[in-house]
């Protein structure tokens, strides 16, 4: 998989210290990538919708999104931009 596109997202703690970036990859995210995602910290998943959520927290970040769709957000504490490169090396795989 790839990431064919990142845009700066409007989020709306910006002015709070946070900022995000949707990320667009050239495939579906599926539940392999999910779990890569999951080990940068908590992993929530909601199997049990019609379609699946994805959410990982960390202190300093959170990364969500919906399992099936070509894009989701990482949103972080402004500081904490290296995040987006361990991101970008596990949709890499």
């Amino acid at each position: 998989m790839k990431i064919t596109a990142e845009r700066e997202s409007i989020e709306l703690c910006t002015e709070a210290g946070w900022s995000a970036y949707d990320l667009l990859t050239d495939e579906p995210v599926g539940r392999d990538l999910i779990k890569r995602l999951g080990t940068l910290g908590n992993l929530t998943y909601l199997g049990m919708l019609r379609q699946p959520f994805f959410r990982v927290e960390s202190r300093y970040y959170l990364i969500k999104g919906l399992e099936g769709e070509r894009q989701f957000r990482v949103s972080m504490l402004n500081g904490e931009e290296g995040i987006l490169e361990r991101v970008r090396a596990l949709v890499s795989g």
